[in-house]
């Protein structure tokens, strides 16, 4: 166990923290109670955060996956822009990117959301909102975050003697090896205004595992630490639903709570460098009861994340923190629709999916839960549902069909199979089924439920 203890500075004190104010760093200590405060909180225009990416070992930017609801980051800029999203005030778009915590990035419930910067060009100042490694050994410090919060922050990892690790479907094993984007968490919580909490369960309980990677997923208490700084969510808060693509270049955004007349989009910055502020357009009217906006991006902003500001200083002004590429609409996940059939085996079969629709990404697999044992199968789309009797069950896709992968089921009725894919299928919304043969069911045959999928780039 590595612990986390608050320091205060004292000017010329060698202490491994560069500026005067408070930090907190990864040494022994011993837990307290519950969530506590540190007196702080990030005012509205400093909800920016980057990285600059000087993490020396290889294990850090291990990962060059790219991820749809990450758009343009991998490495350990993706690592660290899905810590900060954890402790945004709802899912960030359908809480996916983490495969330890299916669909749950976004758990603070608060009236707070980062805005994504992505790269810095330095560490900058203790004030800049910047990760980055700093050179040398700590003492036993893992990391740090410099404060005062109010006006920004910046948080350090030791280079030596531990090896920071970004991969995000497993934790690190190995001496000295921490998961990199458990302790950004961490760290970050504490740039928010939190100091340690007693709960074993919490990402701010001071103790660090070597190679875990529960601090991923912030706690209970970690979410009421952070609405106790900003609020609980407020049902006015701007909300961003989706957006959409436009010829000519500009973005529709479909939401609710949207000004009527003031309202602040905010974009990723799509260069490297800047002073971290998000690129703005000012003024932009709502149209349909505060529900839609329509805005030209400017020539600077990139992939990243999409923000909407109202007037105000006031927490619960900034919408949540939605994914956004200048040139690609958000890659979402199935749709389940229909019921599957029990099977002579006693279960109800099911379909199911791992990975992303995401031709890039190339992980998109389907699978059957319940079917029968050890039988073969089709797999089969269509352009439109339906819902009509069919062998005891339901047939779920519409004619003309087509059959996309034949399969055999397990001693367990389960089956996994990679879709075909290329380049055409960008765009289109395919509804895909799952044939089986039951030889001890009256009918020999049956169906599972069914998915409605749209694939993206």
């Amino acid at each position: 166990m590595l612990d986390l203890k608050r320091l205060i500075q004292i000017r010329g004190l060698a202490l491994p923290i560069a500026a005067a104010g408070l930090a907190w760093a990864l040494l022994p200590s011993s837990g307290a109670q519950a969530f506590k405060l540190h007196g702080g909180s990030l005012r509205n225009d400093f909800r920016h955060v980057r990285v600059f990416n000087n993490f020396s070992d290889p294990e850090a930017n291990s990962n060059q996956l790219p991820d749809p609801s990450f758009p343009g980051y991998v490495g350990a800029e993706l690592a660290i822009w899905k810590a900060c999203v954890e402790w945004g005030s709802e899912l960030h778009f359908e809480g996916n990117g983490d495969p330890l915590q299916p669909a749950d990035l976004g758990s603070g419930g608060a009236n707070f959301d980062c805005s994504w910067q992505g790269r810095a060009l330095a560490v900058g100042t203790p004030n800049d909102n910047i990760h980055s490694e700093i050179g040398g050994g700590g003492l036993g410090v893992l990391a740090f975050t410099e404060a005062p919060t109010s006006d920004g922050w910046r948080i350090r990892y030791y280079r030596e003697p531990w090896v920071f690790y970004d991969i995000p479907d497993h934790g690190p094993n190995g001496t000295n090896l921490m998961d990199l984007q458990g302790i950004a968490a961490h760290e970050y919580g504490h740039a928010l205004g939190l100091d340690h909490s007693n709960s074993g369960a919490a990402t701010m309980f001071p103790n660090a595992l070597l190679g875990g990677t529960s601090w991923r997923s912030i706690a209970a208490d970690d979410s009421k630490g952070i609405q106790a700084i900003y609020g609980a969510r407020s049902a006015s808060k701007p909300h961003i639903e989706t957006y959409t693509l436009l010829p000519g270049g500009e973005v529709f955004i479909t939401g609710t709570g949207f000004h009527a007349f003031s309202n602040e989009v905010w974009f990723t910055q799509a260069a490297s460098g800047g002073a971290g502020f998000p690129v703005t357009v000012y003024g932009v009217i709502s149209a349909n009861g505060g529900t839609e906006l329509t805005v030209m991006p400017p020539p600077e902003a990139g992939p990243g994340d999409l923000l909407v500001k109202g007037p105000g200083p006031s927490f619960d002004s900034i919408s949540n923190a939605f994914p956004f590429s200048p040139t690609a609409e958000p890659c979402g996940l199935p749709t389940r629709y229909g019921t599957g059939k029990l099977t002579s085996s006693g279960g109800v079969a099911t379909i199911g999916w791992t990975g992303y629709p995401s031709l890039s990404m190339g992980d998109f697999k389907l699978t059957l839960s319940g079917g029968p044992m050890q039988s073969w199968g089709l797999v089969f789309w269509g352009n439109q549902p339906q819902s009509s009797p069919f062998k005891g069950g339901l047939m779920l896709v519409a004619r003309p069909q087509m059959r996309d992968r034949r399969f055999t089921t397990d001693a367990f009725g389960f089956m996994s199979t990679k879709i075909k894919s290329d380049p055409s299928m960008i765009g289109q919304t395919r509804y895909y089924q799952i044939w089986f043969k039951d030889p001890l069911d009256p009918f020999k045959a049956g169906t599972s439920d069914a998915l409605e999928i749209t694939f993206c780039p």
